[in-house]
């Protein structure tokens, strides 16, 4: 999505690429080191339009990245349902969503400000009349929080997730480790009341992250259109290579059987001469749990060693076990790993 698609529907006109450039500067600053200036973000058109700018034209390829990870008949499954986008902001994943193909969406945010951007993107852009509050269940629902979970807390996100009766929950969440950690409750207080995780646990039970320092996170890299592209590189905000911290729950449905011969990469270590050492999630009969792969080189030939080598944490890997060793495991890949 390109940034001259969107700025005839902004509150703000900007009158040049550099005031653009500052605003997104500045809001930069008030969501990392300035917290306490976010209510004068929400009244502010010149700021709000800045962020629409910014993240909606970033926002459309890291949902299309997220859904790529999932099985494709999951996918269709859940871009029929209709997606209600909790503290949706200006509307930035509901503009993502129908940009994918969605259908049917509302959103939930209480900032009037918020709500005006949010009309005059979907009326400009889609021809569609932007919606606020649930109406009446026709069909399964999807409940996205894009950034927004870390905002309002898990207690507050189970609240909406019972409001609306989702049938599914979407996280796409900063990749950061205090971020991991409220997601890591959310996670917890929904398996307790009969939800399933479907992404990125590759089982039930608890997460062995769960007592550690460490943190789950997963990386997209995505490409934009040349004009956001510039935006980017003006502002100092890589968008390429992005952190995040995602989870999708499913609320009823055939509990999936652990296989053990696949594993979600978690930490892509420094590679060796001769090895790719990996730090993975997989499930045993114990549950899940960390173990470290090691791969040795001389299985690929020049062209595969190079694919290999652009995984990124969150891709899925079929394996097969060539030899323990003290500390960690050696494993050879079934043909074509994941790299989406």
């Amino acid at each position: 999505m390109k940034l001259s698609d969107l700025s005839p529907h902004l509150l703000h006109q900007f009158s040049s690429e550099a005031e653009l450039v500052r605003s997104v500067e500045e809001i930069s600053q008030a969501f990392t080191r300035e917290r306490d200036k976010l209510a004068r973000y929400l009244g502010d058109p010149r700021l709000v339009s800045a962020y629409t700018l910014f993240y909606l034209s970033t926002n459309v390829p890291k949902l299309r990245a997220v859904l790529a990870w999932l099985p494709p008949e999951l996918r269709t499954e859940l871009m029929a349902c209709e997606l209600v986008d909790v503290g949706a902001g200006p509307g930035t994943f509901t503009l993502a969503w129908h940009e994918l193909g969605g259908d049917r969406s509302v959103m939930l945010e209480s900032s009037r400000l918020m709500r005006e951007q949010a009309t005059r993107l979907l009326a400009g852009l889609y021809h569609k009349e932007a919606r606020f509050a649930l109406a009446a269940k026709t069909q399964k629902r999807l409940a996205l929080f894009g950034h927004s979970l870390n905002e309002m807390g898990p207690e507050a996100g189970l609240g909406y997730v019972r409001d609306c009766d989702a049938d599914y929950v979407l996280l796409v969440e900063p990749g950061t480790k205090d971020v991991f950690r409220l997601a890591l409750q959310f996670r917890q207080q929904l398996l307790s009341a009969g939800w399933q995780i479907v992404f990125p646990c590759l089982g039930p039970g608890s997460c062995p992250m769960e007592h550690t320092s460490d943190w789950c996170h997963q990386y997209v890299d995505v490409r934009h259109e040349v004009d956001v592209e510039r935006l980017t590189q003006l502002a100092h905000k890589d968008r390429r290579r992005q952190p995040l911290t995602v989870m999708l729950f499913q609320r009823s449905g055939e509990v999936r059987g652990a296989r053990s011969d696949v594993a979600r990469l978690v930490r892509v270590k420094e590679e060796t001469k001769f090895s790719f050492e990996w730090q993975v999630c997989r499930a045993s009969d114990e549950g899940l749990r960390l173990s470290e792969f090691q791969l040795m080189k001389k299985q690929f030939s020049k062209s595969e060693e190079k694919r290999v080598a652009l995984l990124l944490s969150g891709a899925l890997v079929e394996f097969e076990t060539e030899k323990e060793l003290a500390g960690a495991t050696r494993i050879r890949l079934k043909p074509r790993p994941d790299t989406e």
